[in-house]
C-alpha cells in the first residue's frame, strides 16, 4: 500500500520522482496514498488526474491525506470527482467544498470532441469574465488550447481520457492551463515516421518544429509548434513532458531547459499566459500569410444560395479535425451534383477556427481535387470570412499543397 508525499509547490519531475519512489507510479490494483503538502500547480495537477484515470483502469484505488482546507480546494478543482474520491474520505469541510470555484476549470476528461469543445468554450469563459483585454488575449488562447487538446484525440492513442484543467491567477496575471494523458507519447508517435528520433528530448525538439507530423494525411504539424510560438511571444512558460524528459520555456531563463525524471506514459503540457500581453495570431506564422499565400483564398461577396452550406451551423464546433472531416465529406459528394453552379461555403458565423479545423476542411479538399487550388476559383466559393480566419486558412492551403516552407 504505497503512500506517497508530495512535496511542497512540487514541480512536475519531483510529483513524479515522488510517485516512483514508493513504487506507485505504475499501480496495478493498489491502494495508494497521496498527501498533498500544499495545493498543486495546474502541470502537477494535470498529470495526477491523467495518471489517477490509469491508476483506476487498472483496479487501485486513490485516498488523499493532507490538510482539511488542502483537500477542499482539491475538491474545488475537480480531483475528487475525476477520480471518484469520496469527499467524505478527506475530512474536508463539506461547507467549503460547495463554494464557487472562480477562474477555474476543474479537472475534466477528454475523451470525445464534444468534451474537448466544452472545455475550450470553459476556458474562454474565464478569460472573458475575468482578463481586462479579454477581446485581444482570447484568440490565442483558444487556437491553442483547440490544437493541443486535439493531440489528446488525434495523436496520444491512449487508452484512458486524457484531462485538461485551468486557472486565472489575478494579481499575478497569468493564465495557467495543464493538459495531459497517457498515451504513446511523443517518441511513440513521431519514431515511426522518424526514425532518427531516439529520445524523448529529441521527440520534444522535433515536435515543437513547424511542419513535424507522424503522418501528412492525419496531421499538418502545427498544433504543438504553434502553441510554442504564441507562448513565446507572450513571454510565458511552456512546459512539455514525456517519456523521461520535462522541457520547459521560461522567460526568466535565456535558453531552455531539460529535466530528466523517471518514465512515464503520455505527453503533458502546461502553458502559463501573461494576460497583460495578449498575442496577435497575425504576428505568427500561424495567421501571415504572405506573398502568394495569399491567392488561394479571397472571400466573396454575393450571397448564400440554396446551393450554400452554412459552416457555423454545418459543425458542433471549429476547433479540431472531426467535425471539418464530416463537413469535407459532406462537399465533396455534393460537388459532382452542382452542375457547374459554385456551392457557397459560408464562414459568417465563425469568429475563430484552429489550423487544424482549417486545414482538414479547406486544405484537404484542394489536396485531394485534382483541380487543386483552382477548386476555390469556381466549383466551390467561400463569403464571410474574417480577416483572421482567412489568413490562416491561406497558410494552411499552402503548406497543403507543399507551397510554402515549414
Amino acid at each position: 500500500m504505497p503512500i506517497v508525499s508530495l512535496p511542497a509547490r512540487a514541480a512536475i519531475h519531483q510529483a513524479v520522482a515522488a510517485l516512483y519512489t514508493e513504487g506507485a507510479l505504475h499501480l496495478n490494483g493498489d491502494t495508494v496514498f497521496l498527501t498533498f503538502a500544499d495545493i498543486p500547480a495546474m502541470d502537477v495537477l494535470a498529470f495526477l488526474g491523467a495518471w489517477g484515470l490509469m491508476a483506476r483502469s487498472h483496479g487501485s484505488t486513490i485516498k488523499l491525506r493532507g490538510e482539511a482546507k488542502t483537500l477542499s480546494a482539491l475538491q474545488l478543482l475537480g480531483f475528487h470527482q475525476l477520480l471518484d474520491i469520496s469527499p467524505s474520505s478527506t475530512n474536508a469541510n463539506p461547507q467549503l467544498a460547495k463554494a464557487p470555484a472562480v477562474g477555474v476549470l476543474p479537472l475534466t476528461p477528454i475523451a470525445t470532441e464534444e468534451q474537448q469543445f466544452q472545455a475550450v468554450d470553459a476556458i474562454c469563459a474565464i478569460a472573458l469574465a475575468a482578463v481586462d483585454n479579454a477581446a485581444a488575449f482570447i484568440p490565442a488562447l483558444e487556437w491553442l488550447a483547440n490544437e493541443i487538446l486535439g493531440n489528446i484525440l488525434t495523436h496520444a492513442a491512449a487508452e484512458t481520457p486524457g484531462v485538461v484543467c485551468a486557472q486565472y491567477r489575478a494579481k499575478q496575471q497569468r493564465f495557467d492551463i495543464g493538459i495531459c494523458d497517457m498515451g504513446r507519447g511523443l517518441l511513440g508517435s513521431l519514431q515511426p515516421a522518424f526514425p532518427e528520433v531516439r529520445s524523448y528530448g529529441q521527440a520534444i525538439d522535433r515536435a515543437i518544429e513547424r511542419g513535424v507530423t507522424r503522418d501528412p494525411a492525419i496531421g499538418q504539424g502545427n498544433g504543438m509548434a504553434g502553441s510554442y510560438e504564441i507562448v513565446r511571444l507572450n513571454g510565458g512558460t511552456y512546459q512539455i513532458w514525456t517519456g523521461d524528459v520535462v522541457f520547459e520555456l521560461n522567460k526568466g531563463r535565456r535558453r531552455p531547459q531539460f529535466q530528466s525524471m523517471p518514465a512515464v506514459f503520455g505527453t503533458g503540457v502546461m502553458f502559463s499566459l501573461d494576460t497583460s500581453r495578449p498575442v496577435d495570431l497575425a504576428s505568427t506564422w500561424i495567421a501571415s500569410a504572405t506573398g502568394a499565400e495569399c491567392l488561394f483564398l479571397n472571400t466573396q461577396t454575393e450571397a448564400a444560395s440554396d446551393s450554400g452550406l452554412n459552416v457555423a451551423a454545418e459543425c458542433l464546433h471549429t476547433g479540431g479535425r472531426a467535425p471539418a472531416k464530416r463537413l469535407r465529406r459532406k462537399i465533396q459528394g455534393l460537388l459532382p451534383a452542382m452542375d457547374g453552379e459554385p456551392l457557397i461555403l459560408d464562414f459568417s458565423g465563425v469568429k475563430s477556427a484552429a489550423s487544424s479545423f482549417l486545414d482538414e476542411l479547406l486544405g484537404r479538399l484542394a489536396a485531394e481535387d485534382p483541380r487543386g487550388q483552382a477548386i476555390f476559383d469556381g466549383p466551390v466559393r467561400i463569403q464571410g470570412m474574417n480577416h483572421t480566419v482567412q489568413a490562416m486558412a491561406n497558410v494552411v492551403v499552402a503548406q497543403r499543397l507543399g507551397q510554402t516552407r515549414p
